[in-house]
């Protein structure tokens, strides 16, 4: 069906423009479509001031802040959520009880978009590093065909994901980073990339639906996991590459006729993104690292495993909830760090005592991220480095994972 046909006279619901307004653009493709167009986000509209002009301008049918109605959302004919909110909340509740129709905006891209070639970029850490370094092969080898069209997909973009529908056209190719969440979301619509890229393993029920001529990428660890799971035989052809971000970009890129050599030369000139593991300051011989978009402990201990020379980490983590294990990254805290400062939150109450009891580190507990910093300027000496490696989601104790890592970065320039 065509994506204008499908949106056209429905009464739609999106919940949510997004921890810094990721959902914003979508809102207003979704408001030329449809004139049936609600807003609801549970943040009242003082939390929301910076977007409420941009808001009131999109020619929305309703807009309800600070709330969200259960008894109006189950008249909705669509509901659209933004990718941090979960369909188990509870006032999904009448909605789902109504057979309400509930979709995330990238999922719901894939499902009206044309025939496209879908990378899907996977794992626990790695994902975003992973895909912008692609992204940029890819771009700028495609450049010179006119008619071979790329697009990015990425729940921390604010270009939107719907939006894309206006643009892209059959035969095009859509890169995606697809979270742990949205890795259920696609297997539960039967949808899987024709090349599956993993950083690490997270889960293979998401290459079910491959197909003979598809392809999966992944260091030899994963590839090796993905062929003892039971039960599980994979379809695609299985590429193995050695362990790193840049050699899972170059060898995806040999796929789409990629010489090694210009793939080499683009990633070599990657500076690296924003709160993954980024120097911010060196304070008096003692380096302050950003690598705030860890939201687990897989990734939080790649990254002490990658700074620590001699056990010279000053590690900084902590936050609120998540469903992983930790036992594992507390093991091996004591061989790579000397100092340990605990931030407070949800998830940080489930690991403390642990991380107290382990011997040969410093231990300190504060109340937030200043305090944090100060404590590590304190005791760090030449030679230390600073690493502000959350392990732990954002949500509920700081507004975003974004302005979390804001936070750390504004409390090291203050020192």
């Amino acid at each position: 069906m065509n994506y204008k046909e499908f949106f056209k006279d429905k009464k739609i619901s999106v919940i949510g423009i997004g921890p810094h307004g990721e959902m914003v653009a979508d809102i207003k493709f979704l408001s030329k479509l449809s004139r049936q167009v609600s807003l609801y986000d549970i943040r009242s509209e003082a939390r929301l001031q910076g977007f409420m002009q941009v808001i009131m301008g999109c020619g929305l049918a309703g807009c309800s802040l600070g709330r969200v109605a259960q008894d109006e959302l189950a008249k909705a004919d669509l509901i659209i959520l933004s990718p941090e909110i979960s369909r188990k909340a509870l006032f999904l509740k009448k909605a789902h009880e109504a057979g309400v129709r509930i979709e995330y905006p990238g999922i719901l891209f894939m499902k009206l978009a044309p025939p496209i070639t879908l990378i899907g970029i996977m794992g626990a850490c790695g994902k975003s590093t992973v895909a912008n370094m692609l992204y940029g092969i890819l771009k700028k080898s495609f450049a010179g065909y006119e008619d071979q069209g790329l697009y990015f997909i990425d729940p921390d973009l604010p270009n939107g994901a719907m939006t894309h529908l206006k643009k892209v056209k059959s035969g095009d190719i859509v890169l995606a980073r697809i979270p742990e969440d949205m890795m259920g979301e696609c297997y539960a619509a039967r949808i899987s990339p024709h090349v599956a890229v993993f950083t690490s393993l997270v889960s293979s029920n998401i290459l079910e639906y491959q197909t003979y001529n598809n392809f999966v990428v992944a260091p030899d660890n994963v590839i090796e996991t993905i062929r003892s799971q039971p039960g599980f035989a994979s379809k695609a052809k299985m590429l193995r590459t050695k362990a790193g971000n840049s050699s899972l970009a170059i060898q995806v890129s040999e796929l789409f006729k990629v010489s090694q050599e210009d793939a080499q030369d683009i990633v070599s000139g990657f500076s690296g993104l924003k709160g993954r593991q980024e120097l911010v300051k060196k304070v008096g011989g003692v380096e302050f690292y950003n690598d705030s978009a860890s939201v687990n402990p897989i990734s939080t201990l790649a990254a002490i495993k990658a700074f620590s020379i001699n056990k010279n980490i000053i590690l900084i983590f902590g936050g609120a909830y998540t469903p992983y294990d930790y036992g594992e990254l507390i093991r091996s805290i004591p061989e790579y760090a000397s100092i340990v400062i605990l931030l407070p939150g949800s998830g940080t109450l489930g690991f403390r005592s642990e991380v107290e009891k382990l011997k040969g580190i410093k231990f300190f507990q504060v109340q937030n991220m200043e305090e944090a910093v100060l404590v590590a300027r304190e005791y760090g000496k030449k030679g230390d480095r600073v690493l502000f490696s959350p392990g732990c989601e954002a949500i509920g104790v700081h507004i975003s994972r974004k302005e979390r890592g804001e936070k750390f970065v504004k409390a090291v320039r203050a020192l």
